[in-house]
């Protein structure tokens, strides 16, 4: 056997003792039932999946989709001109950039969202932010940005500028530039770092919580609502195992696409 291939056993056990057990766990809670006492009975039972199907939960995966996909969106429209900037400086002053970028980061979450939260009840701009929908997508927005900028980054960074001149010494537009010249050789990035701020969000607990003041009802407080205060086990597993399901789905289908575009290209 290979030694370099010994180096994947760490990672191996790691993902199987910290995520394929505990979710084999999950998805056999899923299909138990709970009695009136709060005992799980364990089987090959589909109630919870079909209660997740009432219009009251189904509302909640929608709100949640809906908020996750926009959010995912505006942080992309941020992040992308920001690494396109930080790709074009010189390496030591990019770095530097990107410094500034991460030091809130270096602090406890809930005490960074608490402190956006202040810069919040000031209301930037005149416009009120606490307990609305859009103040909830500002604190996202911030709180995952560093996600989304350090792997644009990255793959702008490969971009030589003498093709960005080449395409404007050409006649091109910046519009041009961007969509004939950069976001063939991004796409793929930008796919990658969509589900990387997407899967997350639609899991997000505190911030629709303390920014949304818990006004409106998301996938992150129904798991907490089921798991710690209703001890309903196989209806939050079951929605986690939907929501697993659909990451994975996602994944998949982006990665098929990304192929065929790349097989009718060459």
């Amino acid at each position: 056997m290979d030694r370099r291939r010994l180096l994947i056993i760490p990672y191996a056990l790691w993902l199987l003792g910290l995520l394929a057990a505990p979710f084999t766990l999950i998805l056999i809670a899923s299909f138990a039932q709970k009695d009136d006492l709060g005992l799980l009975h364990y089987g090959l039972h589909f109630d919870s999946y079909a209660q997740l199907f009432d219009p009251l939960y189904f509302q909640i995966f929608l709100r949640t989709l809906l908020m996750a996909t926009l959010h995912s969106v505006l942080t992309l429209l941020v992040a992308y001109p920001a690494a396109f900037f930080l790709s074009r400086l010189p390496r030591k002053e990019a770095a530097f950039y990107l410094t500034l970028l991460l030091v809130p980061f270096w602090t406890n979450y809930l005490i960074r969202l608490l402190a956006f939260m202040d810069v919040l009840r000031l209301q930037p701009f005149g416009i009120e932010w606490t307990f609305q929908f859009h103040g909830i997508l500002a604190a996202m927005l911030y709180n995952y940005l560093p996600f989304a900028v350090l792997p644009l980054y990255s793959a702008l960074e490969k971009v030589p500028s003498s093709v960005i001149e080449a395409a404007q010494d050409l006649g091109a537009s910046r519009r041009k530039v961007l969509t004939k010249v950069l976001w063939p050789m991004t796409r793929r990035p930008v796919t990658a770092t969509f589900l990387l701020v997407f899967i997350p969000a639609l899991g997000e607990f505190l911030i629709p919580v303390l920014v949304g003041g818990g006004q409106n009802f998301y996938l992150g407080s129904f798991l907490q609502q089921q798991f710690l205060t209703f001890r309903n086990w196989p209806l939050g597993s079951a929605a986690i195992s939907l929501l697993v399901l659909l990451a994975i789905l996602m994944l998949l289908f982006s990665g098929k696409a990304l192929a065929e575009e790349e097989e009718m290209a060459t």
